[in-house]
C-alpha cells in the first residue's frame, strides 16, 4: 500500500509538470499573439503560394505584394506616387483610391506593385473582398537611353502598424545610368533625399478613417 501511494504521488507530480509547462507555452502563445499589431501592412512571404504565382506572372522584374489588415474600419485608402529626380521630388500624387463611404471597410486586402523595364511602365493593383483596381504609370519617360538603365527596388520588410491619416512608405523602384544604390524606404521621405540615384519612384499607402 505504502508503494502504491509513493507510485501515486510520482504520476501527480509529472501531470502537475505537464500541465505547469502546458499552461506556461500557452501562456505565452497569448502573450505574443496580443503583442501582434491588429492593424497592419507587411510584406507577403516571397515563399508562399500567392507570392510564387505573381512572380511567374510578372516577367523578369519580379512584383512587390503587400497584405495589409485593419481591424478598425476606415473611410478610404490611398496610394500616392513621389517621383524623385536625383534626390528632388518633382511630382507627389494619388494613382489609387478605394472608398468605403457606402459600405463597411474590408478587414484585409493586397497592394501589388510590378515593375515593368521592358515598356517603361510600372503596374498597380489593389484589391479586397469588394472591388479591384488596377492603374499603370509610365517609368522614364522621356529619358535618353533609357533602355540601358540600371534598375533596382526597395520595400518595407517587416509588420508595419497601420497609422491612420498618415502616409506610410511600401516601395520605390530606382534607376540609374550609372548604376544604382539601395536604400532603405524609411530614408525616402520629403521634398529631398540624399541619394546618388537618378530616378526614384515612391509608393506610399494612407489610411483614412
Amino acid at each position: 500500500m505504502h508503494q502504491s501511494q509513493r507510485y501515486l504521488k510520482k504520476i501527480i507530480a509529472v501531470l502537475l509538470i505537464a500541465v505547469g509547462v502546458f499552461a506556461i507555452t500557452l501562456g505565452i502563445m497569448v502573450c505574443n499573439k496580443l503583442r501582434q499589431p491588429q492593424n497592419y501592412i507587411e510584406a507577403v512571404d516571397p515563399d508562399s503560394v500567392e507570392m510564387k504565382t505573381a512572380e511567374l506572372l510578372s516577367g523578369i522584374d519580379g512584383t512587390m505584394m503587400f497584405r495589409y489588415n485593419s481591424k478598425d474600419t476606415f473611410q478610404a485608402l490611398y496610394v500616392y506616387l513621389s517621383e524623385y529626380h536625383s534626390g528632388k521630388r518633382v511630382s507627389h500624387k494619388r494613382v489609387l483610391e478605394l472608398s468605403y463611404e457606402d459600405v463597411k471597410s474590408a478587414k484585409n486586402g493586397l497592394i501589388v506593385i510590378t515593375p515593368d523595364f521592358d515598356n517603361f511602365t510600372a503596374k498597380l493593383i489593389a484589391a479586397d473582398e469588394y472591388s479591384k483596381y488596377m492603374t499603370e504609370t509610365p517609368i522614364l519617360e522621356g529619358v535618353a537611353n533609357r533602355e540601358y538603365y540600371g534598375r533596382s527596388a526597395t520595400s518595407i520588410e517587416n509588420k508595419s502598424t497601420i497609422e491612420y491619416g498618415t502616409e506610410q512608405g511600401l516601395a520605390a523602384l530606382i534607376y540609374g545610368e550609372q548604376g544604382v544604390s539601395s536604400l532603405p524606404i524609411q530614408d525616402i521621405t520629403g521634398e529631398y533625399i540624399d541619394t546618388d540615384n537618378e530616378y526614384m519612384y515612391y509608393y506610399s499607402a494612407e489610411f483614412v478613417k
